[in-house]
């Protein structure tokens, strides 16, 4: 009867293990990061950027970014808005189908959603008003005004949020 008490403690004590060990594998969260950033051009043009990813092992693992390009009441039509999508579907072509871009009311929006190992370039879209809208794309990686990221980059937490506030972004 002494043997069978001397079995239970040790199966009690396994049983707990395995369910802290379930617990915390379903429990951890990957770091999750936010920023925005809204600039103001000529005419009131606003564009507006919102990144959202996940962190696993310090390395990016996913990204979405959104671009809202949006125009004043009175420069808004349907033809710009239109001219304004050709030029970000082009621009943004190399990213195949993991980019959607539509309109909706005064807005062009481009929805970036990316987990494979693809660059995104962030704060890249000027607009000037010279007689009509016209929007400057950059598409170097390279230029010192624009950040590049990729899924795989290497970043803590704290490092990608510096570099992102160092453009003007504003995280969470």
């Amino acid at each position: 009867m002494n043997t069978r008490k001397n079995k239970v403690f040790p199966i009690i004590l396994t049983v707990l293990i395995i369910g802290i060990i379930v617990y915390l594998f379903t429990h951890i969260k990957q770091p999750y990061i936010e920023c925005s950033k809204e600039t103001t051009f000529d005419k009131n043009i606003k564009v507006e950027e919102e990144l959202k990813t996940t962190l696993d092992s310090n390395k990016i693992s996913t990204l979405t970014v959104e671009k809202k390009i949006i125009l004043p009441d009175e420069l808004s039509s349907e033809k710009r808005l239109n001219s304004m999508k050709s030029a970000l579907k082009g621009a943004y072509k190399y990213l195949g189908k993991d980019v959607k871009i539509e309109t909706k009311g005064n807005s062009v929006i481009a929805t970036i959603t990316l987990d494979k190992n693809q660059t995104v370039i962030l704060n890249d879209i000027t607009a000037i008003y010279n007689d009509d809208v016209e929007l400057e794309i950059i598409s170097n990686t390279k230029s010192n005004d624009v950040i590049s990221l990729t899924v795989k980059d290497k970043y803590t937490e704290a490092n990608l949020i510096t570099r992102l506030r160092n453009y003007g972004y504003s995280c969470k």
